[in-house]
């Protein structure tokens, strides 16, 4: 039987963590895969890990770092200690709707696809509804379609994707170096290494805004100006392949949007 890794990095995630872990426990597979919930503990200083530990779950399986290294670092490490077919990555302080993994994996097996993603919804830290704030995805129809998309500010990525386990090892995983945008980095070496996502329209997860989300930490929720600077990184990062998939005038057009020769 096929399994799914659900992937947890825990950073001092007291408040909220306890519902992350409820919504995956209570997931419904209809007895057609396996879940386990690879839950890495970066070396809180909170009550995260005996959170981890107490919470009643045969999906989860607890890891503790002996330092904090990071997100990327933990859900790399979390990656590396389990078999599974297919990996999604949550975050400590959002919930998976009950039927969201089974939707995904139906559609990977039925698609016969390496990479699926969906849409997700943002609330408050009650998780009560934000109007306004829905996040809505789009079926490309090509890679570099995707790629100019994503360099031109239209669309991203974050947690919202579902993919084979053999597709994250090709790419070599989460950059490490990476402390903002290391989502939307391995996606963009998905594309590059010519994986094509396949897009499920539907909600997967809540997403919730509060005072600790790293992107309102860093001064990146709702700020459009941020989120070009982070593109200008990528961008040079990742120029030289860009080039050999885009064409001229969608270079062209990205470095006019980024202002970059």
């Amino acid at each position: 039987m096929k399994k799914i890794a659900v992937i947890t990095p825990v950073f001092n995630g007291e408040k909220f963590l306890e519902e992350c872990l409820k919504s995956v426990a209570l997931s419904i597979t209809n007895d057609n895969f396996v879940i386990e919930h690879i839950v890495v503990d970066d070396c809180s200083t909170d009550n995260s890990w005996k959170i981890i530990q107490e919470t009643k779950s045969s999906r989860i399986r607890p890891f503790r770092l002996e330092k904090n290294s990071g997100s990327s670092t933990a859900r790399n490490y979390g990656v590396k200690q389990t078999d599974a077919d297919f990996i999604f990555c949550l975050d400590q302080d959002d919930v998976i709707f009950q039927n969201s993994l089974k939707a995904l994996f139906e559609y990977s097996e039925k698609q016969k696809a390496d990479w699926v993603y969906g849409d997700f919804l943002r609330t408050n830290e009650n998780l009560s509804y934000l109007l306004g704030q829905d996040y809505y995805g789009y079926q490309f129809d090509s890679s570099n379609d995707l790629l100019s998309s994503i360099f031109l500010g239209e669309h991203f990525f974050q947690q919202n994707c579902f993919y084979k386990k053999k597709v994250f090892e090709t790419v070599g995983g989460f950059d490490e170096g990476i402390r903002l945008y290391q989502d939307l980095d391995l996606f963009i070496r998905f594309a590059l290494a010519g994986y094509f996502p396949q897009y499920l329209p539907a909600p997967l997860y809540l997403h919730r805004f509060h005072e600790n989300n790293l992107s309102k930490v860093y001064g990146r929720e709702n700020n459009f100006n941020a989120h070009k600077e982070d593109l200008k990184t990528l961008y040079r990062n990742y120029r030289k392949s860009l080039e050999t998939i885009l064409v001229p005038n969608q270079l062209e057009k990205i470095q006019n949007f980024l202002n970059t020769p």
